[in-house]
């Protein structure tokens, strides 16, 4: 591995819930995206590998019993409707699956660092960048990109790696976060790859909050303008 492009030297990336739960049609909440998602995923993973990364998957795991889900959450017949640990539609995508070296986090709540060691892993490899991406886009990426925030962590977000229910729901959720993504940016998997070999490439900066004030009207081409 060579040196890192600036703004990357201290960087890891995180991937989340790349399940089969939530991706497949037959999983529990499938999303719209499916083919373009484990599309860019898996190139935005290759680059981050190529250029040394460390990758860490989050992966939501609830006990079969349901005594770990949300207070208030639906069962069926007292089981948690997804990420029942030890499922095959618990486990990580084929198309995306962890190498050897990855690191896993499991987690019981949406976001990533509720309740987890995903801080302490961050802050044990000295990290102040992330690099994200991961479903669903508005529910426990959104909030583990939040958590990230609220610790301080540059972000950077690739989001042709991101899905969920509708392409509404998706764009909204990145509008969103692109609002108030202090010091972050925005790319997608393509522009990763250039970054992080060092050559020119095309990123959304933050620059000040709340800087699209979107419509149904024009909320995709604010998204595109990402």
């Amino acid at each position: 591995m060579g040196t890192l492009p600036a703004g990357f030297e201290r960087t890891a990336v995180i991937a989340v819930d790349l399940q089969n739960d939530c991706i497949e049609a037959e999983g529990a909440w499938p999303i719209y995206n499916k083919d373009q998602l484990l599309k860019s995923a898996a190139a935005a993973l290759e680059a981050c590998r190529v250029a040394g990364l460390p990758i860490i998957y989050t992966q939501h795991w609830l006990d079969p019993r349901g005594i770990d889900a949300l207070r208030y959450e639906p069962l069926t017949n007292g089981r948690p409707t997804h990420g029942i640990a030890g499922t095959p539609n618990a486990e990580i995508h084929s198309a995306v699956a962890p190498s050897e070296r990855d690191i896993r986090v499991r987690k019981q709540r949406w976001s990533g660092f509720y309740g987890t060691n995903l801080d302490v892993i961050l802050n044990r490899m000295d990290v102040d960048h992330l690099i994200m991406f991961g479903v669903w886009t508005e529910a426990c990426f959104e909030t583990t990109v939040w958590d990230a925030i609220w610790r301080d962590y540059r972000v950077t977000i690739v989001k042709d790696a991101c899905g969920t229910a509708t392409e509404l729901m998706h764009m909204t959720s990145i509008l969103d976060l692109a609002n108030w993504l202090y010091a972050g940016s925005i790319m997608d998997a393509a522009e990763l790859a250039k970054a992080l070999d060092g050559k020119p490439h095309k990123a959304w900066k933050f620059d000040q909050p709340s800087a699209f004030p979107y419509t149904l009207e024009n909320v995709r081409s604010l998204y595109d303008s990402l």
